[in-house]
Parts: C-alpha cells; sequence; structure tokens
C-alpha cells in the first residue's frame, strides 16, 4: 500500500519541475554544508533542513531517506569534478603541457576546492570503509584522474623525448602534491586560503620535472626580466653556460705577472680560473683543477711556483703546459688575454661569434701606464652580496645613462672626473682620481652573488707615490644597499624587476640578452658576451 503524501509533499508535486529541481539542490547544497559542520554520521535529515530554512516533509519528496540524501550529495560533488575538471582537461589532452597548467588551476579553484567541500571528500572517505556506495563513487572520481593525469605526464614526457623518467611515478607525485594542498584547504578557514601561492607551489614541481616545459617566462613581449629572472633556481645554469663560458673575465693586472713561475688565480662566474707565466715570458690559462678528482690546486690569489703545478692530494706534478709528469693527465686549457695590461681569461669563444673586447675607456695616461711602464699596484676586495648579479649590472647601467641618482651624485663629488665603462656581462671599469676600479659582478646562487672589485692605483714613471689621505671614511657602497634591497622587493614580489615608465636603451639590451639564454629563446647567446 503506498504511503499517504504529505500536504507539503502534495504542494511540492504541483509545482514545476524546474523549481523543484531548485529545490532539490538547495537540500543537496544544505546536506554538503551540513556535512561540513558535522561529518556524515552526525549528519541528519533537522540540520540539513534547518540549514536549508525548509519543512522536513519536503526532504521525503525528493529522498527516501537520509542515506539517499547522502548519497545524492557523493554524486553531485562526483559530477561536478567530472563535468568542470575531468571532462575539460580530457579534450585539451592533445597539448598536454597546457592542460596539466589548466588541470593545477582549476583543481585548486575556490569552486571546486573550497574548504567545505574538500572536507564533505574527505569525510566521505572516512565513512568509505563501512560503505560501499561511498566507496564506490570516491573510487571511482580518484581512478579517472588517476589516468587522466598519467596520461598527460606521459604524453609530456614523449614530447620532451626523455626516455628515462617513469610515468607513473611523476604522475604519482603530482597526485600527492595536489591532495597535500587540498589537506591544508580543509584545515583552514577560506579566507585564510592562498590560492595563488597553491598554484606556485603545484607549478614549482612540474617545472622542477620538465623545466623546459612550465618554466615560467622570465621576460615579457618587450624583453623585460619578470622576478623568476633573478628568484628561479633553474635560471643561473643557463646564465652561466650561455654568458659567463664565452665572456673574458679580468684576472688582474699584467705587471703582477712579471718573471716566470708568477700566477694569478680568479674564482670565476663559470670555473675556476689559473694563469701563469712560462719560462719563454707567454701566458698560458688553465681550468684551476686537478683533473684527477676536481678541486682547487692553487688556493691563493697569487704567487710563485719553481717546479709546477703541484696536485698534494694525488702527488701529481703539472708542467708549464699543464701535462702531469705521471699518468697523462693534463688541465683544462683556457683562452688567455693580455689586454693593454690588464689579464682576461675565457672558457673558450663561442664559434664563430667571438667578439673582441672593446678598447679601455680610460685616460691615455692611466692606459699607458698599464700598458707600458710605471709604477702599478692592486688590492683585491671580495663582497658576499644577497641579491643576484643582474640587479647590479643593471645598476650601473642605469647609473651611466642618468646623473639623478642621489646616492652616486655623492660619490662623484667625492672623486671629480669619475667615469665608468661597461664590459658585458658582469664588469665595469671607473676612471679614478689615482688609477681605476674594475668590478665584477659574480653569481654564486640564486639572489647570491659575490661584487669583486680590483682598485688599481697608478703612479707614473719617476713619480713618488703619495701616501694614502688620513681620517677619510669609506663611504657605504650604494651598489650592495640597493641590490639587496631590491632582490628582496623581487623574492617578496613587491615590485616589477623594470619600472614600466623608462628605461635606458642599454638596460633594455641586457635585459633581452638574459631572455634569450630561456627556454624559447635563441640558444646560443655566445654573441652577447
Amino acid at each position: 500500500m503506498n504511503r499517504r503524501r504529505t500536504p507539503e509533499e502534495q504542494a511540492e508535486n504541483q509545482q514545476p519541475r524546474a523549481l523543484r529541481g531548485l529545490q532539490r539542490q538547495r537540500l543537496i547544497d544544505a546536506c554538503i554544508s551540513a556535512l561540513h559542520i558535522h561529518g556524515p554520521s552526525k549528519t541528519t535529515v533537522e540540520k540539513v533542513v534547518a540549514i536549508a530554512q525548509m519543512s522536513p516533509g519536503i526532504v521525503r519528496f525528493y529522498f527516501d531517506s537520509k542515506d539517499a540524501l547522502l548519497v545524492a550529495s557523493l554524486e553531485f560533488l562526483a559530477t561536478e569534478f567530472e563535468d568542470n575538471v575531468l571532462l575539460p582537461i580530457t579534450a585539451r589532452c592533445e597539448q598536454p603541457v597546457e592542460a596539466l597548467k589548466a588541470l593545477v588551476e582549476l583543481y585548486l579553484s575556490a569552486d571546486i576546492a573550497s574548504t567545505r567541500k574538500v572536507s564533505v571528500w574527505y569525510s566521505f572517505w572516512g565513512e568509505a570503509s563501512s560503505r560501499q556506495e561511498y566507496l564506490e563513487i570516491c573510487g571511482a572520481r580518484d581512478a579517472k584522474f588517476e589516468r587522466l593525469v598519467n596520461d598527460l605526464i606521459g604524453r609530456v614526457i614523449a614530447t620532451e623525448r626523455i626516455t628515462t623518467f617513469n610515468t607513473d611515478a611523476i604522475a604519482l607525485g603530482l597526485i600527492g602534491v595536489l591532495e597535500l594542498l587540498w589537506q591544508s584547504f580543509a584545515f583552514q578557514p577560506e579566507s585564510s586560503i592562498d590560492r595563488d601561492q597553491a598554484r606556485t607551489r603545484a607549478m614549482a614541481y612540474l617545472s622542477s620535472i620538465f623545466p623546459t616545459a612550465f618554466t615560467e617566462p622570465v621576460a615579457n613581449a618587450q624583453g623585460r626580466l619578470s622576478e623568476a629572472a633573478y628568484t628561479r633556481v633553474q635560471q643561473l645554469p643557463l646564465e652561466r653556460a650561455g654568458l659567463f663560458r664565452h665572456s673574458w673575465q679580468c684576472v688582474g693586472l699584467a705587471a703582477e705577472l712579471s718573471a716566470p713561475g708568477h700566477y694569478l688565480t680568479l674564482d670565476g662566474a663559470y670555473e675556476p680560473v689559473l694563469v701563469l707565466k712560462t719560462a719563454d715570458g707567454t701566458l698560458r690559462a688553465y681550468q684551476n683543477l686537478c683533473p684527477s678528482r676536481s678541486h682547487i690546486l692553487l688556493m691563493a690569489r697569487q704567487g710563485q711556483i719553481a717546479q709546477g703545478i703541484h696536485c698534494e692530494l694525488h702527488g701529481l706534478q703539472f708542467d708549464a703546459e699543464g701535462t702531469a709528469q705521471e699518468g697523462g693527465l693534463t688541465l683544462s686549457p683556457l683562452e688567455v688575454l693580455n689586454h693593454q695590461g690588464l689579464v682576461f681569461v675565457r672558457s673558450h669563444s663561442a664559434p664563430g661569434k667571438a667578439t673582441p673586447l672593446p678598447a679601455l675607456d680610460l685616460p691615455k695616461s692611466q692606459l699607458t701606464i698599464l700598458s707600458e711602464g710605471g709604477q702599478t699596484s692592486v688590492q683585491v676586495s671580495d663582497t658576499v652580496v644577497a641579491a643576484d648579479w643582474k640587479i647590479g649590472v643593471e645598476l650601473w647601467l642605469e647609473r651611466a645613462a642618468t646623473l639623478s641618482h642621489h646616492a652616486w651624485d655623492q660619490r662623484t663629488q667625492a672623486e671629480p672626473g669619475r667615469t665608468g665603462q661597461y664590459l658585458a656581462p658582469n664588469q665595469w671599469l671607473e676612471t679614478t682620481a689615482s688609477g681605476c676600479l674594475l668590478s665584477q659582478w659574480v653569481p654564486l646562487a640564486t639572489g647570491q652573488s659575490r661584487l669583486r672589485q680590483f682598485h688599481i692605483k697608478l703612479t707614473p714613471a719617476g713619480t713618488r707615490e703619495s701616501p694614502p689621505p688620513n681620517g677619510q671614511p669609506d663611504m657605504p657602497n650604494p651598489d650592495i644597499q640597493f641590490a639587496e634591497s631590491m632582490q628582496r622587493s623581487l623574492e617578496l614580489r613587491l615590485g616589477s624587476a623594470l619600472g614600466p615608465e623608462w628605461a635606458p636603451d642599454a638596460l633594455l639590451s641586457f635585459h633581452q640578452s638574459i631572455a634569450a639564454l630561456s627556454p624559447g629563446g635563441p640558444k646560443d647567446a655566445g654573441d652577447l658576451s
């Protein structure tokens, strides 16, 4: 015998179908809220209708029982996930990189991954061991999601032509990252969730596995660098290989290599360097590394050797030609150049694109002292700076283009006639009252560099060297102060890397040379050194 319908149910049955659908959905939404607050076992019809502000009798018109209402709510969440995540991403599987980016975006969106909905998913999973219908719905959703992620990861691996990667392991890692982020959503109020940070963390996983496919662009369409150029770990190896491998780096003064056996070393931007004067008066340069097992051979910046280059660890002795007396090992040779009295070294020139060093922009009297004679001395200072090397170069180029920077106005007033010359990619040569100053920004790590400065004093022949002035305090170096401040703001994403209002051509050209090294740009930046 059929149950007699209540007056509320009879009234509900007479309403249009569309309205009935809206009221059914209203009950499901209220049930999801009740589940979020109370969990499946403590959710009751009374609590649902109280949230929905509806009559308890209407619930019976749509659902035979509380269990039916719970299952309908879970089915709604599963259908919503499939319609709004699985299906649109599946439709884009031919572009797996873009599909995975969209997958992260949708999976962590407020519509799908709200605190309310995520907590309900976990509530049902907690009850799944005793409720087969919960297990089937949750398990089916997860199985579809896992297959989709595996398919997309497999397509990226095939596109990148990487034969050593395990599709299942990488896909499982991504699913784990997303699930962990979901869990963090479930245990904090909606207002506290930082979805941008969550997306960044998920994309960081993908970019660490597939750096060329998921790397954030380091520059915009105009070639201006973004925060990623100064903060991304993958950027520095590209710069080392693309710029510093082919660039001339100053090691010191030719006058410091006045006799056979004299040597200079440099902890360079690309590799450690050793320059040696041989018995016939020529200069030779090598990697300052033992070829048997890499370690620094000569630690001092300068010195003199009598019997050859000695490796104390392995007992090897290398002659001036870089060849060991036993074992046939040789030191890796480098290019060396005495350029107007300064010694420069580089790993090797880019094929077909070797660019000579420009003439040094120094007063003729100073060039004569450097190149031909006179008294010279050099002091080298090293300062570790909590900033990317590129920021230091940008400060130089801005200073060269404008005289409006107050901090540098002070230094110019202290030393009238001070001028500067940029030696790409990381060196700056300045004229001082008593000589010249050559500075290098050397990259050490992401967001860290070394400012090395060669303080070169030049005294004409026959002139007595004047003693240094007494009581003159050292002026703080604005390069370091501003560079560290700018790096910090970029790491916190508080401002742009290069303002939109104005930038000198030299600075834009420098930015473009960096952008050319990144995925999608020219592969060979040797002509930029």
